[in-house]
């Protein structure tokens, strides 16, 4: 009776985590420039069409350059390969943030098919003009 609960527990365990596995993780990464110039301070969002995927989250360093990490427990690199809407804001917390159109975060128009190429480069190209 043991071995038998033991077999079901394990193999219902084998089971969520090859469901998990299957979830491809894509490294993403990438500059953000606003008027050519590489921009410090913003946060780079990137939403998934997919429901109850997670959100990936980056912020530019003083080179424009950015990482995305998962949000949620563990909050690890990376993103799940799929379809995302990227929004991209200042930090409120940054002083020295770079100050970019609302246009960018509310309404935003860029979008990016992530894991089309592993690890994944998505520079982002801002104009004020």
């Amino acid at each position: 009776m043991i071995s038998k609960r033991l077999t079901t527990l394990c193999l219902g365990t084998a089971m969520g985590v090859s469901a998990l596995g299957c979830q491809r993780i894509v490294d993403v990464s990438g500059t953000v420039r606003v008027d050519g110039k590489p921009a410090r301070g913003l946060v780079v969002i990137f939403d998934p069409d997919v429901k109850d995927a997670p959100r990936g989250v980056g912020q530019t360093a003083a080179d424009g350059g950015y990482r995305l990490r998962r949000l949620g427990p563990g909050s690890k690199t990376g993103v799940p390969a799929g379809r995302y809407t990227v929004k991209v804001m200042p930090d409120i917390d940054d002083p020295g943030a770079t100050q970019i159109p609302a246009t960018y975060f509310r309404g935003s128009s860029l979008t990016h098919d992530v894991g089309r190429s592993t690890p994944d480069t998505y520079d982002i190209e801002i104009s004020t003009k």
